[in-house]
């Protein structure tokens, strides 16, 4: 809390900046008042109902009121006509006043999470406003005169119950980044190319059937994302918007992608699971940029000889389609490292997959494979081979022999057959299945069926005598402790191994139970699994939940991951959510390791999640409650489970106030004291800002990458 004084009259003439954030205040203090050459007045976070005479502050440059419990925000707003930023955030704010209109220097303007209905049209007199925040209100409609903010270079109004776009936005020539994701949006103006400096574009979660003609127009667009619409086709001029880099097309009804795709030199990332795909155009041989495609849950039955031209492709998920087989060229993709299969028909692998020389991970689990090609057994980074849904590990030992009828060399296990081989065409309708279309986008799903056979009822009633206890997304496993050199969890090659032991401790009785070590997949989103990321004994108080990338529900508990000492007794755990303000610099003051593409957290017993290692003393962290060794289970209200680093630092980054959904277990499982080499390096970066570009990585002595803030 700020500590108020007196200050000389003569002094108090010189104060300019004034911070009295998270100062449990219930109104302006009114010694603020006698500053009268205040420009900046920072008071967030407190509990702070009316503004009281505050704009009697005619110098105000800056003010900050966010998070606060303000409900009316007063007609001498326009009083205020030095304004350049206004924070508004997370109020009770139900209308604002025409007067800002007044306010003609304001160039940033931020009214998130309010209850208002309609923003006045007079703000588009506010002319020289670059960034305008509305998300998370309950507007109705833009300004049908937006258009006038001739300097607008950010627009966000996420999560609104916008219908239509006034036409006047193609006018906003300057206009970098455009978010309209969750409104109920139909229809997009015919015009929209005109928004010639747009980069990044969002309308995911609406109602659009279709995109301009014009939208090729945006020849700087580098991120679009129309997901979870119902759009059937993509312009044939698609492919004209040439810098495009991300594209998000997931959760639609699209038939066909258009031949123009390959125009699209510079697209990395092509997500399109879940449409209505029955056959990948040729043309997406010369994306040559690709390295990542994920195109599950369609109906495509063959993928072109062209997917052997994309040289830098490092992850293709074909999961749940009606594929029969792969082309030859598949050899070509050198840079391979994750080939998913999973669910299709396939009865064999062409031979050249033996030259995907950089292959970690291969999945053609649930297909009709009676044996694999020889050539497997030359993958040499090969570290997870899933052929079962219900495989427990990744290593799996392969014995040499000869196809019957052909006399050419191959590999089998006691996998193989496949179950779907060995019931020949005996599915319903015909030999080609229906994909699996009844989950969230994402990579390949494991699928816990529904059905409530005895053993499944004897497995919930020893729950019950148990206690609660976690099971993790089955069949990718975690890299035992004693073996190195793992990617994202998953164990190193041609080396067999058994299942580890479980042992449940309760008050009860003591059990022990088998349980192969699971792990997230590699760049996959496993939103099909409802998983419980929390230990096997809640405190009392404390209620399970689910959590997942699009949604939080309640979910059947899970056995506990195998932990990697000795100590079989169960850790308690509670979940907390935590705002962490920014300090007058910018700075959050901790740091974080693990994440889905770095070796785990020091002490995290192989948890591939992303821990807390550092909180800097006195820092906005460490007022805040946060605690080293939480995991993070969510940041800002995007999912941090299965996430990256680079995920987590993309989602703090733009925010003042930083939320975070953390796990606290007991003991914890990061700690500087068990980690003395950890701490000694968090602390040279515990106070770079996550926001900037020039966020710094480096790794531990134990080759543990660590982002800090």
């Amino acid at each position: 809390m700020t500590s108020f004084f007196c200050l000389p009259m003569g002094c108090q003439r010189q104060v300019d900046s004034l911070d009295r954030s998270q100062s449990n205040l219930q109104s302006i203090p009114s010694d603020i008042y006698r500053f009268r050459k205040l420009e900046d007045l920072n008071l967030s976070m407190n509990n702070i109902k009316d503004l009281g005479r505050l704009f009697t502050l005619r110098r105000l440059k800056v003010l900050d009121v966010s998070d606060n419990e303000i409900s009316m925000l007063p007609t001498e707003i326009g009083q205020l006509t030095q304004l350049i930023e206004l924070n508004l955030n997370r109020n009770e704010i139900t209308d604002i006043p025409e007067t800002l209109k007044n306010c003609k220097m304001l160039t940033n303007l931020k009214l998130n999470g309010n209850p208002f209905t309609r923003l006045p049209e007079s703000i588009s007199e506010c002319t020289s406003i670059t960034i305008l925040s509305l998300n998370e209100t309950n507007l109705t409609a833009l300004p049908s005169a937006i258009g006038s903010l001739a300097n607008l270079r950010v627009l966000e109004a996420r999560e609104n119950h916008l219908r239509t776009i006034p036409l006047s936005i193609v006018d906003l020539k300057l206009l970098e980044e455009l978010d309209l994701g969750q409104n109920e949006i139909e229809d997009l103006p015919a015009k929209l190319g005109k928004l010639s400096s747009l980069r990044e574009f969002y309308v995911d979660m609406n109602s659009l059937t279709s995109l301009p003609d014009s939208i090729s127009d945006c020849r700087m667009l580098d991120q679009l994302d129309v997901s979870e619409n119902h759009i059937i086709r993509l312009p044939e001029n698609f492919g004209n918007m040439s810098g495009l880099t991300d594209l998000n097309i997931s959760i639609n009804e699209i038939i066909e992608l258009p031949r123009s795709f390959g125009n699209l030199k510079r697209l990395q990332m092509l997500k399109a699971e879940r449409n209505s795909l029955t056959q990948l155009t040729p043309e997406i041989g010369h994306c040559q940029a690709l390295t990542e495609m994920y195109l599950g849950q369609n109906f495509l039955t063959d993928l072109p000889d062209s997917i052997g031209d994309l040289r830098n492709l490092t992850t293709l998920n074909v999961d749940c389609n009606n594929l029969s087989e792969i082309p030859e060229t598949i050899g070509d993709c050198k840079a391979l490292t994750v080939l998913s299969l999973r669910q299709n028909i396939l009865t064999e692998l062409p031979m050249t997959i033996g030259k995907c020389e950089n292959m970690t991970v291969l999945d053609v689990a649930s297909n009709k494979l009676t044996n694999l090609p020889f050539t497997v057994k030359v993958l040499y980074k090969l570290q997870a081979l899933w052929l079962s849904e219900n495989q427990t590990q990744s290593i799996l030992k392969l014995t040499e022999g000869r196809d019957n009828k052909t006399g050419i060399k191959i590999v089998t296990c006691y996998l193989l057959p496949q179950a779907d081989a060995l019931e020949g065409d005996s599915r319903v309708g015909s030999s080609l299945h229906q994909p699996d279309r009844g989950g969230v986008t994402g990579g390949p799903k494991v699928h816990f069926h529904d059905q409530q056979d005895s053993t499944f009822e004897e497995e919930r009633a020893a729950e019950v005598h148990l206690g609660n206890f976690e099971r993790h997304n089955t069949p990718h496993p975690k890299t035992p402790k004693h073996k190195k050199g793992s990617i994202d969890g998953h164990m190193a090659p041609h080396e067999p191994d058994q299942p580890r032991q479980l042992s449940l401790t309760s008050n009860h009785r003591n059990s022990a139970t088998s349980f192969g070590e699971s792990s997230n997949s590699i760049n996959r989103d496993l939103s099909d699994i409802r998983f419980i990321d929390a230990p096997a004994s809640m405190p009392n108080g404390v209620r399970e939940t689910t959590l997942s990338p699009e949604r939080e529900d309640i979910s059947p508990p899970r056995p506990q991951q195998p932990l990697a000492t000795s100590n079989t007794s169960l850790v308690s755990s509670s979940q907390h959510t935590i705002r962490i303000p920014r300090d007058d610099s910018g700075k959050l003051g901790l740091s974080f390791a693990g994440g889905t593409s770095n070796e785990p957290a020091p002490n995290s017993n192989g948890d591939s999640g992303l821990f807390v290692t550092k909180v800097t003393k006195g820092s906005a962290a460490d007022r805040c409650g946060l605690r080293e060794g939480d995991k993070l289970i969510r940041a800002n209200d995007i999912n941090m489970i299965n996430a990256s680093q680079g995920d987590a630092m993309q989602a703090i980054k733009k925010r003042e106030t930083v939320e975070l959904v953390v796990l606290r277990r007991s003991p914890s499982p990061v700690s500087r004291t068990s980690e003395p080499s950890l701490s000694g390096s968090a602390h040279e970066l515990n106070h770079l800002d996550a926001g900037s570009p020039d966020s710094t990585l480096f790794a531990t002595s134990s080759n543990t990458p660590v982002y800090a803030s």
